[in-house]
């Protein structure tokens, strides 16, 4: 099971992502968010997530060509994530390590969405669409996916220390985002909830069989 805990802002956040054994950290490059970081920061924070050995995510969404090429330029993050409306050419044209989030509350069919976005690393199934644009906590109906997905697939959306054990074992996914779901107050996280959430997953999910 990976995880990546999303929209850190601190040295400290990133360092107890590392501790509580994080595959991956974001930092969101998004006007207006709650967790939304400037570019200084973020190569200063994916600078430091790098040398812990953790993937670094920088998080953007309807940003321009420019702007990427910047984040790209002086950051050099592991990964690119796409939280908008990007189109799967406007993503590969980077060609640049990326993943692209699926806005689940809207889109009509998401397995032909998935499909068109072949040159991505890893598709996040995440409860935004319509006015939402990630992170509001809430999610959406979570369903068995393809096995032949999973690999490919992350889990994110309104994921807490109290459902994160149930929508592994309902979706199969082995691979989880969370960003609201370990905040004291909305974009304030909490080691306690960081803590108390990878212990309810590696804790709860053993029990559950993913070939179910």
């Amino acid at each position: 099971m990976k995880v990546k805990f999303c929209g850190l802002k601190k040295q400290s956040e990133v360092e107890f992502a590392s501790e509580m054994g994080c595959f991956a950290v974001g930092f969101v490059l998004v006007p207006g968010s709650r967790r939304e970081v400037d570019l200084m920061q973020a190569k200063n924070l994916t600078k430091f997530a790098q040398s812990l050995d953790l993937t670094s995510v920088i998080l953007v969404a309807d940003a321009d060509t420019g702007y990427v090429d910047k984040i790209i330029q002086s950051c050099e993050p592991d990964i690119i994530q796409f939280h908008g409306q990007e189109s799967a050419e406007f993503c590969h044209q980077f060609d640049y390590p990326y993943w692209k989030a699926v806005p689940m509350l809207t889109v009509d069919n998401w397995l032909n969405y998935v499909a068109q976005y072949k040159s991505a690393n890893h598709l996040l199934l995440d409860a935004y669409g319509g006015k939402q644009s990630g992170g509001s906590g809430q999610v959406f109906d979570w369903f068995r996916v393809p096995s032949k997905l999973r690999k490919k697939l992350i889990l994110a959306g309104g994921l807490t220390v109290s459902n994160v054990a149930q929508a592994v074992s309902k979706t199969g996914i082995e691979f989880i985002d969370v960003s609201s779901g370990i905040e004291q107050t909305p974009g304030v996280k909490s080691q306690v909830l960081m803590q108390r959430f990878m212990h309810a997953l590696t804790k709860n999910t053993k029990k559950y069989d993913p070939k179910i």
